[in-house]
């Protein structure tokens, strides 16, 4: 049984007792045609306090009643509007276009909010605070122009809003009849972009519109937005901020996409048609409709419409193209890349180094590294510990290290002091940034490792730490082009194979480390979002370290040898 909202209304003389347990029990579950039946027969008969109580409580009826939107009556409109509403937060509300997502969650859902609780703070994101502005001033003008709203809801509505209220526009936001005095306003609009407020922290943060179409026109334009969303949920309360997401695909790599893939919010998506296909039946347009846009807008309608942006024609990577290894090769040759990332560019802030084996059939491993921000002393520490890790490993007979350099800001002094002050000694191979003058560079080096993924020549942990799970293994989604995670169950045949041989150097444990706030992470979960949505991956310094391995001369461990020796021979797989 859900909770009464807006109890102060149950409360109040006249309102029935019977009508407040058949909202709570058994309104929510009722069918679209019953709950029209129930609308019909019993409203007209409500107090104005028993239908303030069921305005709180019922955000469809709200919808199509109190706030005259007759248009939203529709069955489909209403499954969604009670899905919606039985769990809000915590979800990223992914709908085609014209199909009442914006009306539902930003304008009824923040009506009600504000009913249900007048000392709610409500932020109101979108890309621009240009197109965050409008979904303030529809709810202002609703509380404005709505006078039956105000007489129902007289304790939290102004009459004359813009006379009596302390705060009323859209530049500064709208506040309500509330008690307390807090620096926010009950609702502001804000831009991620343009428009991100300071010192303002918010119960209800609402996100609508954060990604639009001029906001992925490239792939610097989608790391902006989603380095602005991580920012902007500094504005949290300092108790537990409630966070509801809506939108539409625009493009494969969009910051929509990085929110389902890092699992930020809970996706709730629903295409254009019952089977999100082009010839599907159409779930909420009229079939007229459904046919002019497919007329007119065939360039977005897998995005925008079917919420399926066309993964592989954008992107650099697929993210089937991964390939899970359980045990590495039993013989290696090692490289291990280093790259600090001191200011190339505002996103590269973070120290990546790749450990990459190569197998004597020159098969690539992702086995190691680190990829977060690092001082200097750390990075040798970390630089250090790895060769001595893998320089030492059963079955490596090579190790070789690679070091990116900017110009005169480099590492190498401090790396040698530190070996003579160790007493320990490496030789490090200077990686210069590619020779070239375009912006593309990154791109052009990461592109090499694309041949080897997708010819299944790149192999991952299939291993990794996962915060749900702790040791969880992968596998890919393929209808939602995603990784999805389960728990690790024990050794697999593989795994207890090679234990049993003597050789458990060859299992592979989770890359898992901790960041520069202390905070766990696993490294191939790192590299395989930066794989998936790259080049518009608001972060690659761990791929782009990992490309370096096209910058060492590498070859595996049999032809490393039989380079001395002049003669190369075949050699049979690992197994």
């Amino acid at each position: 049984m859900r909770i009464l909202k807006g109890q102060r209304y149950a409360e109040r003389k006249g309102v029935s007792a019977k009508l407040a347990d058949f909202i709570v029990s058994d309104l929510p579950y009722l069918s679209f045609h019953k709950a029209l039946a129930f609308y019909a027969e019993a409203v007209p008969r409500l107090s104005l306090d028993e239908l303030a109580l069921l305005g709180c409580n019922d955000r469809y009826f709200l919808l199509t009643g109190l706030l005259n939107r007759s248009d939203a009556i529709h069955p489909w409109l209403y499954d969604r509007i009670r899905e919606v509403e039985a769990d809000p937060d915590g979800y990223i509300d992914l709908w085609s276009r014209f199909h009442y997502k914006s009306s539902a969650v930003t304008f009824a859902g923040g009506i009600q909010e504000i009913v249900c609780d007048p000392e709610i703070t409500i932020g109101i994101f979108s890309n621009t605070k240009a197109i965050a502005r409008p979904f303030l001033a529809q709810i202002m003008q609703e509380m404005e122009q709505n006078p039956f709203l105000q007489r129902i809801y007289d304790d939290v509505l102004w009459r004359e809003p813009r006379k009596n209220a302390p705060v009323w526009s859209v530049e500064r936001g709208i506040v309500v009849k509330r008690k307390g005095n807090p620096k926010e306003a009950t609702v502001e609009a804000h831009g991620l972009i343009d428009g991100m407020p300071t010192g303002r922290h918010f119960a209800l943060m609402l996100y609508d519109d954060m990604v639009t179409e001029s906001s992925v026109t490239n792939p610097e334009q989608i790391r902006k937005t989603t380095e602005r969303f991580e920012l902007s949920t500094n504005l949290a309360t300092a108790g537990k901020t409630r966070r509801q997401i809506v939108g539409t695909r625009y493009k494969f790599g969009d910051t929509h996409g990085l929110i389902l893939e890092r699992e930020i919010a809970k996706g709730r998506i629903y295409p254009a048609t019952e089977d999100g296909t082009l010839k599907g039946t159409p779930v909420f347009l009229t079939e007229e409709k459904w046919t002019e846009i497919k007329a007119t807008q065939r360039s977005t309608v897998a995005a925008q419409m079917l919420q399926n942006p066309l993964a592989g024609a954008e992107n650099m990577f697929r993210i089937e193209w991964l390939r899970p290894y359980e045990i590495r090769p039993a013989r290696l040759n090692v490289y291990i890349m280093g790259d600090p990332s001191k200011g190339k560019s505002s996103t590269s802030d973070r120290t990546a180094i790749a450990v990459v084996g190569v197998d004597s059939n020159m098969n690539r491993y992702l086995l190691d590294g680190y990829c977060h921000r690092m001082p200097m002393s750390q990075r040798w520490v970390c630089l250090r510990d790895l060769w001595k890790k893998w320089s030492q490993a059963n079955g490596v007979e090579f190790c070789g290290v690679g070091w990116e350099r900017y110009g005169q800001q480099t590492d190498d002094e401090y790396f040698e002091e530190r070996m003579r002050v160790e007493k320990i000694s490496f030789p490090i191979r200077e990686l210069n940034w590619v020779n070239d003058s375009s912006n593309q560079s990154k791109a052009s080096r990461v592109e090499r490792l694309e041949p080897h993924f997708r010819n299944a020549k790149f192999y991952v942990p299939f291993k990794v730490y996962h915060p749900d799970y702790g040791e969880a293994v992968w596998e890919v989604d393929e209808k939602k082009a995603v990784l999805g995670f389960k728990p690790y169950e024990g050794p697999t045949k593989i795994e207890a194979a090679a234990i049993g041989r003597g050789e458990p150097f060859r299992v592979m444990t989770p890359i898992k480390r901790r960041d520069e706030d202390g905070n766990v992470y696993d490294l191939f979960r790192v590299f395989a979002e930066e794989f998936a949505f790259f080049p518009f991956s608001p972060r690659d310094d761990l791929i782009d370290a990992v490309s370096r391995i096209e910058d060492m001369d590498a070859v595996g461990p049999m032809l490393f040898a039989d380079k001395f020796a002049g003669e190369r021979r075949a050699i049979p797989p690992d197994v």
